[in-house]
């Protein structure tokens, strides 16, 4: 592992949100750990049932929305794009002698992927995605070849000619000829012996799966050949190469919803099983500082010490099929005997575990676990929900508005995928990992004091990738 110590002045922010040089503390800030400070000598000196109520009415607010990193913006995310960019390392191509797909082809799709790593879901839209390296790669492949427009469409089927206006677009012309108001897209590719068609055919639930189909038409009728399924539709296309047909789309990580990859599915009887997944993957990551005070010197140690722990596939989604299922703990303390009827009845198991992450004397107990997207919108992120009990008869309370658990995720924004806390000289920092764009994450580390969130220190880590390779594989995940 390593790590880039850029500044331990301010980063990107607003001039109004720096904080001082490390080692100094403006009259601002002091006022602030001064109230803090009074703040939270009034909590802890109440009486318990009164300090439990005071605790409440501090935390229950949403603590960990993005507001958290309000300096965040876009010059900031291109910066960071930027370093991934410059730390991905050195274009090296794999290709498997026994492959039954060309080298020439395969390494083509691995230079496509190389230099066209920023091509997050959000930021391809159709507009962007004709100027693509992908789409470009693909037209000069002779993709546009076997799409056909509607002056052909007519030609291969002449019932088209006395279509009403109801066929407003080629797009529909190829849902009245599959008798599927799912299908997207339709490829004509005629050989000696068949009249043959890829049908591509949206599967219409969440999931965003997609069916494609190899057709032969046989006296106006389809007539299936073969068939397979993709994750997405992926902007995908039929191109030659070298007097084969393949079909050629964009699988996405479904965890981060992010483009990381090329799939080729040779097109015949067995394609199914005939297909290339050519993904460029993590294999360690660079830290670099972005920001820091002398709070957050202190946490370099540590740090250094679970670089290769929090990057690891348990912890960090990084593409392949075990990682990001397990969630992180610092010094938050496990918790036995705690239980929330309602979660009982919710979910499978029930873990909690306190730390009094605010530093106002109150413990906050907490459920935490990773959100598992089941359909193309959602993204893999943080779930945690907050509660505090009562001193005097071990009620539980929870802490509605503290939760972590929204549904559809923000594109432009960060998205929280680890928190955890740390003590040090009697206090807590709270240290949250969010996902940028691609596979760069930014650690974000904090010192809350009440309703006061107190930034400490900023790192990115971006990764060294290289190829992975799998042929013969039927899963689409």
């Amino acid at each position: 592992m390593m790590l880039v110590i850029l500044c331990t002045a301010c980063g990107t922010e607003d001039p109004a949100s720096q904080l001082p040089n490390v080692g100094e503390v403006s009259k601002e800030q002091s006022e602030n750990l001064t109230e803090n400070n009074t703040q939270t000598a009034r909590v802890s000196e109440k009486s318990p049932a009164a300090a439990f109520e005071e605790g409440y009415r501090i935390l229950n607010r949403s603590i960990f929305d993005n507001s958290m990193i309000s300096w965040y913006n876009d010059e900031m995310k291109q910066e960071i794009e930027a370093y991934a960019e410059s730390v991905k390392g050195d274009m090296v191509p794999v290709w498997e002698e026994d492959s039954i797909f060309p080298q020439g082809l395969v390494m083509e799709m691995e230079d496509v992927i190389y230099r066209s790593l920023d091509s997050n879901m959000h930021k391809i839209q159709w507009e962007e995605i004709e100027q693509s390296v992908y789409y470009e790669t693909m037209r000069e492949l002779g993709m546009e070849k076997w799409n056909p427009d509607m002056e052909e469409m007519k030609i291969l089927f002449p019932e088209l000619k006395d279509a009403g206006p109801e066929l407003d677009s080629v797009y529909d012309a190829y849902r009245e000829v599959c008798g599927n108001e799912y299908c997207y897209d339709l490829f004509h590719i005629p050989t000696q012996d068949r009249d043959q068609y890829v049908l591509a055919m949206d599967s219409g639930g969440t999931a965003g799966i997609c069916y494609i189909y190899l057709m032969e038409l046989v006296d106006g009728e389809f007539v299936p050949i073969s068939d397979f399924e993709t994750q997405n539709a992926g902007y995908g296309g039929v191109i030659q190469y070298e007097g084969e047909f393949y079909y050629i789309y964009l699988p996405n990580n479904y965890q981060l919803k992010i483009y990381d990859g090329i799939r080729i599915y040779k097109i015949g009887e067995d394609m199914e099983y005939e297909n290339l997944l050519i993904k460029y993957l993590p294999y360690e990551y660079v830290w670099k500082n972005l920001y820091n005070t002398s709070e957050g010197m202190k946490w370099e140690y540590y740090l250094e010490g679970i670089r290769d722990e929090i990057t690891s596939d348990e912890y960090l989604q990084n593409g392949t099929d075990e990682s990001g299922w397990s969630v992180y703990f610092g010094d938050e303390e496990k918790v036995e005997n705690f239980i929330v009827p309602e979660n009982e009845r919710r979910y499978y198991s029930n873990e909690y575990h306190k730390i009094d992450f605010a530093n106002i004397g109150i413990p906050v107990y907490m459920r935490k676990s990773n959100f598992i997207p089941s359909n193309y919108n959602s993204k893999w992120h943080l779930k945690s929900s907050f509660y505090l009990q009562s001193p005097k008869n071990g009620s539980i309370k929870t802490l509605e508005n503290m939760e972590i658990n929204h549904y559809l995720p923000n594109p432009l924004q960060p998205e929280l995928v680890q928190m955890w806390f740390k003590e040090m000289e009697g206090k807590v920092y709270t240290f949250c990992l969010y996902h940028v764009s691609d596979y760069n994450y930014m650690l974000n580390v904090v010192r809350l004091e009440g309703n006061e969130v107190n930034r400490i220190r900023t790192d990115i880590l971006s990764p060294r990738r290289h190829f992975v390779l799998t042929e013969g594989e039927k899963s689409i995940y």
